[in-house]
């Protein structure tokens, strides 16, 4: 929706409101801008990120520290905000019940892009990890006149290679839009184009003159239905409004989590799975008609439930998120410079995954509680292919249906989204862990962005590639107790993420989480 209504910002520039976020408040149902932006200033999540490991081209190298190469990166990344316009607006509004876009005039890239310089000794891999927490975690401020993202880029003396860390606040965009960032960005540093010799005329700073009529990316209502049966409408609306008592008897609600809104602090974990390694993973997979998602969701239901007992944890409830770009038309009539799969926005859905405590019962008599992780008995592995294979049946269930019945539609039940997240501390933990993937980072070609091109010896020397994806979240106070986020470049190894909040159980618990996936992930790489 347009507005002309003109703001002034602090430094007497003008500033046109553009759209009101998709709001619930006035039957905008647009998930994971309102209730996102509900969270963000309640202080119950904070950031996502994606980050990516750069082989820096020959010609570039030992440069990092020069004002020419950090240019040529600045240039690229201002190639990229032009491209997606939800990085080029503030909010106004934000604790209200209707904030809004607003347009802005210029980017000053000096409070968004920060530079990190490693010495030789240091553990590279540590520092980025400690580093991505910390950008998780990280507020942003300033939301009406400065736009929800940052970048840290990460430099190491005598290596080859450089981290892009780019971080943003929910409500601009989904986890997937970060992977579309990030393919941009290398598509940007693969074309050269000359844009940052303009920028670098600019006295030394690194101003960005912004677009005057940004096109936002339009709700999901406005270019799809999102139809509802009557059944669907009762369930969601009992499960979100009836009595707070009921809420407490199911048995699959992760109850040992408890809600606990402060402190905030993320702990985040991360490990690797080698080329080879991944390429059998996947094999074993398409051998038994499941898919990464699935299996990491039986790993994780088997690691929890051997570290709770049956009386603290008789049942699970996990999620996996859903991107629904498929869904949305390709330049729609209202919108024909839509295309949804190349955009940043919030396009993602959640759907669940029940498992019961008859289902634990097997698995526990199969696996003793032990402090450390061990090797998965045969019988176990059998019944992980049987719970990955139901989790993938469950997936597909709701592809097939498309958009009827999406906890999307059913946002417009929410009046105040702030209220309703207050309320929602208040109940048990839903849910125990969600797998929240992005996909394969492609390598973009040069002359076609839709062509991906493959990252090996036939790319000329030149040729930025990314080596290493990781997506990372930060802990989602009133959401799930574990995120799991696997993300992968194509061709190149698997980054499997695992993020919590630092209060809610004892730190080991995540550490052995962690320490399960990873052997496991090896052991079936291995069979």
């Amino acid at each position: 929706m347009s507005v002309s209504k003109i703001v002034t910002a602090g430094d007497g520039t003008s500033s046109k409101l553009l759209r009101k976020l998709g709001n619930k408040s006035v039957y905008k149902i647009f998930e994971r801008e309102i209730d996102a932006l509900a969270m963000y200033t309640l202080d119950q999540y904070r950031g996502t990120s994606v980050t990516c490991r750069y082989a820096i081209p020959p010609k570039f190298a030992h440069q990092e520290s020069n004002a020419d190469f950090m240019g040529i990166i600045h240039a690229a990344i201002a190639e990229t905000i032009l491209k997606h316009p939800v990085l080029q607006v503030g909010i106004i509004d934000a604790e209200s019940m209707k904030p809004m876009w607003v347009q802005l005039q210029r980017l000053d890239m000096n409070q968004h892009v920060t530079w990190h310089f490693l010495d030789a000794a240091t553990n590279s891999d540590d520092a980025s990890q400690n580093l991505t927490a910390s950008e998780v975690d990280g507020k942003f401020s300033d939301l009406e006149v400065r736009p929800g993202w940052r970048i840290l880029i990460l430099c190491q003396e005598t290596t080859s290679t450089m981290e892009i860390n780019f971080t943003w606040n929910h409500p601009h965009a989904d986890g997937v839009s970060g992977k579309i960032f990030q393919e941009d960005l290398c598509q940007s540093l693969n074309t050269q184009t000359f844009y940052h010799k303009r920028m670098q005329q600019q006295s030394g700073s690194f101003v960005v003159e912004l677009p005057q009529d940004p096109r936002l990316p339009p709700p999901i209502e406005e270019v799809c239905k999102l139809p509802l049966s009557l059944g669907y409408m009762a369930k969601m609306a009992w499960a979100e409004f009836g009595p707070a008592s009921l809420a407490w008897t199911r048995p699959c609600l992760a109850k040992w989590a408890p809600f606990q809104l402060s402190p905030y602090k993320t702990r985040f974990r991360a490990f690797t799975v080698e080329k080879d390694s991944l390429s059998n993973i996947l094999l074993a997979c398409r051998q038994h008609k499941i898919t990464l998602t699935g299996l990491l969701h039986g790993l994780a239901l088997v690691s929890l439930s051997s570290q709770l007992d049956q009386e603290t944890a008789p049942g699970f409830k996990s999620g996996t998120t859903v991107d629904m770009r498929r869904f949305l038309p390709s330049n729609p009539l209202n919108y024909p410079w839509l295309e949804a799969t190349r955009t940043m926005s919030n396009y993602v859905t959640l759907m669940a995954h029940q498992f019961d405590s008859s289902l634990l019962s097997q698995i526990r008599s199969r696996i003793s509680p032990k402090d450390k992780t061990l090797p998965l008995p045969v019988d176990v592995i059998q019944q992980v292919w049987s719970i990955s294979a139901r989790v993938r049946g469950e997936i597909k269930q709701k592809l097939d249906m498309g958009l009827k019945n999406d906890p999307v539609g059913a946002m417009k039940l929410v009046k105040d989204w702030r209220q309703q997240m207050n309320d929602t501390a208040k109940r048990p933990r839903q849910f125990s862990w969600w797998v929240t993937g992005v996909g394969v980072l492609e390598h973009r070609s040069q002359l076609d962005n839709r062509t991906p091109s493959r990252p090996d010896s036939s790319l000329p020397e030149d040729t930025w590639v990314v080596n290493r994806a990781q997506f990372a979240l930060s802990n989602e106070t009133t959401a799930a107790a574990f995120n799991i986020s696997p993300m992968t470049a194509a061709g190149q190894r698997l980054t499997v993420g695992i993020s919590w909040q630092d209060c809610i159980c004892d730190v080991q618990m995540g550490n052995r989480l962690m320490k399960d996936l990873q052997q496991w992930l090896g052991q079936i790489a291995g069979l």
